[in-house]
């Protein structure tokens, strides 16, 4: 009975714990991590360990930049109409993705949108 209420305590005092770590985490989170508004990261593309390209935007400005271990550059500052286009080609690009993803799933769950009552009576 002993070694019992001995395992019950632990337990309460681990689950203390790590409720104690996770509040202090969030309240530290919230003064540590600020929004950056003026410099985003738009899309980001790995060319190997060391170094990426990525379109970042600066106090509304947008620019082609390269990242590495050694160096940080500027390639190009890209106009307007650039970003216009991009942007729009990167949304058409996820909504396809997320379109497709969700279909394969339910292809591979044996669901569609034909088959499945619940597409067919609404979403109730």
């Amino acid at each position: 009975m002993d070694s019992f209420l001995a395992i019950v305590q632990s337990l309460l005092v681990l689950v203390f714990v790590i409720f104690l770590a996770h509040t202090i985490l969030r309240f530290m989170g919230r003064y540590t991590s600020k929004q950056n508004r003026l410099i985003k990261i738009i899309e980001r593309v790995g060319v190997n360990n060391n170094s990426a390209i990525s379109i970042v935007e600066i106090c509304g400005k947008y620019y082609l930049m390269s990242f590495s271990q050694n160096e940080n550059r500027i390639l190009k500052e890209l106009d307007d109409l650039e970003m216009e286009e991009l942007i729009s080609q990167i949304q058409a690009d996820e909504n396809n993705f997320n379109t497709s993803f969700v279909d394969g799933i339910k292809t591979f769950t044996g669901r569609n949108k034909k088959t499945d009552t619940y597409w067919n009576e609404g979403r109730k």
